[in-house]
């Protein structure tokens, strides 16, 4: 058999079926390790012999950790969760990703918003206080995701991380009410001109806040940036979120479905012992 001039420029095609996945050269979606988190925290620095709080941002990703000052975001989702610290188990406990809050939300714990009552509560001082520290203890939190691009990064100790200077993937998780206030109005200017999140860059500031015991905190200040439009990739990044999203709630309805099985058909045990046993199965 005679060999084909390799020269011939011919495109691969496959009748309904994206041609990588049907070679089995699927693009992997965003996961939990390749996503770096962004958090604001408050950190000591010396100013003209004083020692001041300087609000900045943590950039923490599988290897590595520093910090900025600023950083300039796309956003291309945004979703609302519930979660609670659960310090018996030492673990986050946590709803699925939604976008709304005034729903019941399926929990790790096997239960609804972690205890607490979907939407508006008319009268918090009339519950029991039992109920109160429950809903205090539970925090309703805005997820953003995106591309983010650090400004100046530094470590705390000295020195610069290297490799940051291309925008990369990362979530966010949002809970403070002013900061949730700056950064809904800016995204809302973009809404009502017909833009996109996604098409504009967002800048975010920190500024310190006092609470009342003393201690400071970061509140996340947000401007419009620049507009940059969409590029080759933004749909793929776009999809990549979605399939995060999608990820996690499997999670947590996973684990929701574990600690329902005593109320739940026995059929519906079988198919939950099932999945339970897939995810530790090695091919």
């Amino acid at each position: 058999m005679k060999g084909k001039n390799m020269n011939n420029a011919v495109a691969l095609k496959v009748d309904n079926m994206n041609l990588t996945d049907a070679m089995g050269f699927s693009t992997p979606a965003v996961s939990q390790s390749s996503l770096s988190r962004i958090t604001g925290t408050v950190i000591q620095e010396v100013e003209d012999g004083k020692v001041v709080q300087t609000p900045v941002f943590k950039i923490t990703s599988d290897d590595d950790s520093y910090l900025a000052r600023s950083v300039e975001v796309r956003l291309f989702a945004e979703r609302q969760k519930c979660q609670r610290w659960d310090s018996e188990k030492k673990t986050m406990q946590k709803s699925v990703l939604s976008n709304s809050l005034n729903i019941d939300l399926k929990d790790t714990l096997g239960t609804f918003n972690l205890g607490r009552p979907s939407g508006y509560i008319k009268d918090f001082q009339a519950l029991p206080k039992d109920q109160q520290d429950l809903i205090r203890s539970v925090n309703r939190v805005k997820v953003m995701m995106g591309m983010v691009k650090v400004v100046d990064p530094f470590y705390e100790g000295g020195g610069t991380p290297s490799n940051v200077d291309e925008e990369f993937a990362f979530v966010m998780d949002v809970k403070n009410r002013d900061s949730l206030k700056f950064i809904d109005g800016t995204v809302g200017k973009l809404i009502k001109k017909k833009i996109s999140p996604a098409e504009h860059r967002i800048t975010l500031l920190g500024e310190t806040r006092t609470l009342p015991n003393g201690n400071p905190y970061m509140v996340t200040n947000a401007s419009l940036g620049e507009f940059v439009g969409l590029s080759e990739g933004d749909n793929e990044i776009l999809q990549n979120f979605l399939d995060y999203v999608e990820s996690s709630n499997e999670y947590v309805t996973t684990k929701w479905a574990e600690g329902n099985v005593e109320t739940i058909s026995q059929q519906d045990q079988d198919i939950v012992t099932n999945i339970v046993d897939v995810e530790d199965f090695d091919q």
